[in-house]
């Protein structure tokens, strides 16, 4: 596994622009960046989930599979984005499936770390669900949007 990061490594990811330097210090351990290449599947709909990943250099197609065998790409997420943190909220399986779509470079924080960061560090914790609860809603809606013009 890749050694931890330090709060330098975390200070440009939209993900933590409201933590102090401290707050970053305590969460950038927990996190450690991995290099992927095209196609590599990060997960796939329906398995189980217990990690996070935020894009440092990259981009990440998510797709879902529909009635008729088809995979179709519901988004494509770019530097600064995150996924995977429904995972480290409940314990359900993956509602899509991610692949990466050119070579990538990822921060990635497993579920175990994340309990870890709620057990010592509450508060940062909380800011962090704060924004996993903002993009949500985000998708929601765009997503939402999309719904209507079908």
């Amino acid at each position: 596994m890749a050694p931890p990061l330090d709060a330098e490594a975390l200070k440009n990811q939209p993900m933590f622009k409201d933590l102090s330097f401290a707050e970053l210090a305590n969460v950038a351990p927990l996190f450690f960046e991995k290099a992927y290449t095209k196609n590599s599947t990060l997960f796939v709909e329906g398995m189980s989930g217990e990690i996070l990943y935020c894009i440092k250099k990259g981009s990440v197609n998510i797709t879902k599979k529909m009635a008729n065998g088809q995979e179709t790409v519901l988004a494509t997420l770019k530097e600064g984005e995150f996924l995977g943190e429904m995972s480290l909220i409940d314990n359900r399986p993956r509602t899509a499936t991610a692949r990466v779509a050119e070579e990538s470079l990822l921060l990635v924080m497993t579920k175990k770390a994340f309990t870890t960061l709620l057990e010592k560090h509450p508060d940062t914790a909380l800011k962090i669900l704060l924004v996993f609860l903002k993009i949500a809603n985000e998708r929601l809606r765009k997503a939402n949007e999309s719904f209507k013009q079908i």
